[in-house]
């Protein structure tokens, strides 16, 4: 019995709630301050958006420092650098728009709606797009051929003529 008594505290019942209804589990009977809660939360979620800011600035002020102490010489290269980077990427739309505008020629799948970075990827693009756009006739199904009678085809006719001219009729 004494053993069914202590199970008995260790089950909650649903009709019989806890006393502190959630709130902290160390017996103290003080409601809690959500709101303080909330504006401390609020408070150090600022506190560490400031610092972020703070830390942006300053990489930033040494970025530019360091810009400053670099040479003429490393500046142009770093120009340089950049608008070879940038001259590749117009290159490269330039030549992508050459292959859709040739794989549209062939397939005749307009150039806006194939994609790829490739000449292989537009392709496959466009036979994927080619197949719902055109899709290929089918032979008409002609039901009941076995019933057709057997008539004169053109191999028949044949082997009629040389047989009436052999006389193996």
């Amino acid at each position: 019995m004494h053993r069914n008594a202590m199970l008995m505290r260790r089950v909650r019942l649903i009709d019989n709630p806890p006393e502190n209804n959630g709130g902290d589990a160390g017996g103290n009977d003080e409601p809690v301050d959500w709101e303080a809660k909330y504006k401390d939360a609020v408070k150090h979620s600022r506190e560490w958006e400031k610092r972020a800011k703070d830390n942006k600035m300053a990489a930033d002020e040494l970025e530019k420092l360091k810009e400053s102490q670099m040479s003429e010489a490393e500046k142009t290269a770093r120009r340089i650098n950049a608008l070879e980077k940038e001259n590749a990427a117009y290159k490269a739309e330039k030549q992508q728009a050459a292959w859709k505008t040739e794989v549209s020629k062939k397939t005749g799948v307009p150039a806006e709606l194939l994609r790829g970075s490739t000449l292989e990827d537009i392709q496959a693009h466009a036979e994927q797009l080619d197949a719902v756009l055109h899709p290929k006739p089918k032979a008409p199904q002609v039901h009941g051929a076995e019933r057709q009678p057997e008539g004169v085809d053109a191999d028949s006719e044949r082997r009629s003529y040389l047989h009436r001219l052999l006389g193996n009729e």
